[in-house]
C-alpha cells in the first residue's frame, strides 16, 4: 500500500455507470449471483444478497453490543434520543470482533472487488438498534470520493426486519437522478448569504442539497421498501436516494450494521470537502489504515462512539 508521501495510482470511475455496463456484466467471468447483483446495481441502484452472514454471528454482534452497553453504561445513558433509545454507534467493528467479521465477509468483499475492479477495504461502520426513519437522502456529502461514486453502502440485517420497525426504502433507479451540482449550491449560498459564517453556510448548503433529494428524487423512480431478513446483505449505489421508512412501532428494534466500503487506493471525504473541493484531482489523503483483518485493510476512521 502506498504511503502518504507517495504518488497515487490512477483512480478509476465506477464502471457500473458506463453505457456498456450491462454488456460488460454478461462478459464477466463471475458467478450468476454476482452478475445479478451487478445488473441490479446498474439498473436499480440496489441489490440484496440473501443469507450471506451466519445467523449465529449476527446474534454475537448483538450480544457484543449489550456487553459494550454494560461496560459503558454512563456513556450510553448520555446518548439516548427523546424516546430513550440509543443513537447509532459508529465504528463498533473496532470494538466487536464479531461485527468486524460481518463487515469483512469474504463473499461480500469479493463482490465489491468485482464492482470496483480494485481490492475493497472497510472505511467505517454504523450500528443501529432501531430504524433511522431518515428521509430520502444521498450518502455522497458524507462519503465523497474523487472520482465520484467510489464507495458502496453495505447493510447487513442482524435480525429479520419487521414492517413495523421502519424497513429500508429507496428510489428504484434513483442513482441516475440529476440535481443541481453541489458546488453550485455552495456558490449560491455564499453569494446569497454572505452574512453567515463558513460553518453556517456549509450547513445551509447541506440542507438545500438534502431538500432537493427529498423533493425531487421520487420523480426518478418508484419508492420501494426492501424485505430483508437476518443475514441478508443489501448493497446500494453511492448516488442512490434511500432512507428509513416510518416505524409503526417506535420501540421495535431493527438491529443492523452498515459498512461504507471503498477501494484501498480511494479516500473518502466529509461534507466540507464535498462542497468546497474543486477539480478532478483528489484532495490530500486524510487517513491511513489500522491493520488487516480477514484479508482486508481496516481504515483508521475514528473511535467507537455514538452519533
Amino acid at each position: 500500500m502506498f504511503g502518504f508521501g507517495e504518488k497515487r495510482p490512477s483512480l478509476k470511475a465506477l464502471w457500473l455507470d458506463k453505457p456498456d455496463a450491462l454488456a460488460r456484466i454478461e462478459r464477466s467471468r463471475v458467478s450468476d449471483e454476482f452478475k445479478t447483483a451487478a445488473r441490479e446495481l446498474s439498473t436499480d441502484g440496489f441489490t440484496i444478497l440473501r443469507g450471506v452472514v451466519d445467523g449465529d454471528l449476527c446474534a454475537k454482534v448483538i450480544d457484543d453490543y449489550y456487553r459494550y452497553a454494560r461496560e459503558n453504561a454512563d456513556y450510553v445513558a448520555q446518548n439516548l434520543d427523546e424516546m430513550g433509545r440509543e443513537k447509532r454507534l459508529v465504528n463498533f467493528h473496532l470494538w466487536s470482533e464479531a461485527e468486524l467479521a460481518v463487515v469483512a465477509n469474504a463473499k461480500v468483499m469479493r463482490l465489491l472487488d468485482y464492482l470496483f475492479d480494485e481490492k475493497a477495504c472497510v472505511y467505517t461502520t454504523l450500528t443501529f438498534k432501531y430504524g433511522t426513519q431518515q428521509p430520502l437522502h444521498r450518502d455522497t456529502p458524507h462519503f465523497a470520493t474523487w472520482p465520484e461514486s467510489r464507495f458502496f453502502g453495505v447493510w447487513t440485517a442482524l435480525e429479520d426486519v419487521s414492517a413495523e420497525a421502519g424497513p429500508l426504502m429507496y428510489v428504484k433507479g434513483g442513482q441516475r437522478f440529476v440535481m443541481e451540482h453541489h458546488r453550485d449550491i455552495m456558490r449560491r449560498v455564499q453569494r446569497d448569504r454572505p452574512d453567515l459564517g463558513p460553518q453556517d453556510q456549509l450547513t445551509l448548503a447541506l440542507d438545500l442539497y438534502n431538500g432537493q433529494v427529498i423533493q425531487d428524487s421520487p420523480s426518478a423512480g418508484e419508492v420501494v421498501t426492501a424485505p430483508i431478513k437476518r443475514g441478508d446483505v443489501a448493497i446500494w449505489h453511492p448516488q442512490l436516494p434511500h432512507g428509513g421508512s416510518p416505524a409503526v412501532d417506535q420501540m421495535r428494534s431493527r438491529w443492523s450494521v452498515v459498512a461504507h466500503c471503498a477501494p484501498e487506493a480511494v479516500q473518502l471525504y466529509m461534507m466540507d470537502t464535498f462542497f468546497h473541493h474543486d477539480g478532478p484531482e483528489p484532495p490530500p489523503r486524510r487517513y491511513g489504515f489500522l491493520r488487516k483483518a480477514h484479508g482486508r485493510r481496516i481504515a483508521d476512521s475514528g473511535a467507537t462512539a455514538y452519533m
